[in-house]
């Protein structure tokens, strides 16, 4: 009987242990897939949102290669080239999850995004005048565009305009490399402007988290407009309040970095929070400030570029 009795206490402490075992076997994974499994996840959302800001960065610097190496009348041209690029949309691009004793559910869910070229009613005005009276030049715009959906990290959405990076996320928005605006103090009682509006044809718009392709073609130069004058006054209509916010940093970084100090020769300022769509200015007036002496020099030299996106196979070896 006592044997009987032992026997099945034996097999009862199996039992318990086999469940013990099962017990922590589940809280491990469930600490991993608590803790570890979002930490890893939001790394990978980290990097992935550096590597689309090198990539808007590479594709500015791309850009503007192909209008300073071509400049109007000269007897060669960068027109007519594509140039290319590819960005991963999010962190599964490509890839597929192991099995066996690496779950699926240990992985962190992969992130995806939408690159697009969105239409936008944003524009830049540069109004000036000169002795032959007042003139006014208005350009779109247009954007390239990525929107992130993450599940770890914050949403955020780079986009090139007119020249320059962007990021927008939920604390606002800010500039990540400055389009090509500058406003210079000469030194010798003048003052320059130089703007190229830059302008970006195309729809299309692509999500998910593979690859896309990124074709990018300069168009024929216009021809530049110059002249002396005696004050330019650049203005931008933008979306929100935020994004007039972030323009108006623009204009007076270049401002400064162009050393046109005294608040004699310039002015600026920016619309209500509450007006859509938002709007700043930066007026250069120069320093004579009068319509006798023009001192102003005024340099503005459109670029466009069509714009299409492909979608790239991203399981081929």
């Amino acid at each position: 009987m006592r044997d009987g009795n032992a026997g099945r206490e034996y097999a009862l402490s199996e039992v318990i242990g086999f469940i013990l075992l099962l017990g922590v076997i589940i809280t491990a994974f469930a600490l991993w897939m608590v803790y570890v499994v979002p930490v890893n996840g939001r790394e990978a959302e980290i990097t992935q949102m550096n590597t689309v800001k090198d990539k808007f960065t590479d594709y500015k610097v791309s850009l503007d290669s192909l209008w300073i190496n071509s400049p109007y009348g000269a007897s060669w041209s960068q027109s007519g080239v594509t140039l290319s690029t590819s960005i991963n949309l999010g962190t599964g691009g490509g890839n597929t999850e192991a099995g066996g004793l690496f779950l699926p559910m240990m992985n962190p869910i992969a992130s995806s995004g939408t690159l697009s070229l969105p239409s936008t009613t944003d524009n830049i005005t540069i109004t000036s005048f000169g002795p032959s009276g007042p003139t006014s030049n208005t350009y779109n715009m247009t954007t390239l565009q990525y929107q992130s959906a993450n599940n770890y990290w914050i949403q955020q959405t780079y986009y090139y305009q007119d020249g320059g990076v962007f990021l927008t996320q939920i604390n606002g928005s800010v500039c990540r490399v400055s389009p090509p605006i500058s406003f210079v103090n000469n030194s010798d009682q003048t003052y320059t402007v130089t703007i190229i509006p830059i302008t970006l044809n195309g729809v299309g718009s692509m999500g998910g988290n593979g690859p896309v392709r990124v074709d990018t073609r300069l168009k024929t130069l216009q021809p530049p407009i110059t002249g002396k004058v005696y004050w330019v006054n650049t203005s931008v209509s933008v979306s929100n309040y935020t994004a007039a916010q972030m323009w108006l940093g623009v204009f007076n970084n270049t401002r400064i970095n162009g050393q046109i100090l005294n608040p004699l020769y310039y002015s600026f300022g920016i619309s209500s929070p509450t007006t859509v769509p938002g709007a700043a200015f930066m007026n250069i007036t120069g320093i004579y400030n009068d319509v006798i002496n023009p001192d102003v020099n005024l340099a503005i030299q459109p670029v466009q570029y069509d714009v299409t996106l492909n979608s790239i196979v991203s399981n081929l070896n």
